[in-house]
């Protein structure tokens, strides 16, 4: 009998630690839950900022990039027969940019929020 009694000490002491890891897996299950709220928090704030630099305003067409489409212009230069070099698009673009910029300029000149044909 005294053998049965160990054994079952025994099996109740290696219970015993799996409630400990049990408890554990809980407290982190909590500490998580905590936490994910300031990740949201996190990513509310960095769409607030990145919100705020994109409704900077622009006053000049340049800072937009590419106005003109590559491919477009090298079909339109196709049909025409003739061959387009290879930076004759950037080169364009650049030319495009610059009538928009004084295109813009006339139109505050004369008070219009409103870019006109009669502008270019």
């Amino acid at each position: 009998m005294a053998a049965a009694k160990k054994t079952t000490k025994k099996a109740t002491a290696k219970k015993a630690p799996a409630k400990k890891a049990t408890a554990k897996k809980t407290a982190t299950k909590k500490a998580t839950a905590k936490k994910a709220p300031a990740k949201k928090a996190t990513k509310k704030a960095t769409k607030k900022a990145t919100a705020k630099k994109t409704t900077k305003k622009t006053t000049a067409a340049a800072s937009v990039g590419n106005v003109v489409v590559a491919s477009k212009v090298k079909e339109a230069v196709k049909a025409g027969d003739v061959r387009m070099a290879g930076d004759f698009p950037e080169a364009l673009n650049a030319e495009v940019q610059a009538i928009i910029d004084k295109a813009i300029e006339r139109a505050k000149g004369n008070g219009r929020g409103t870019v006109r044909p009669t502008d270019l």
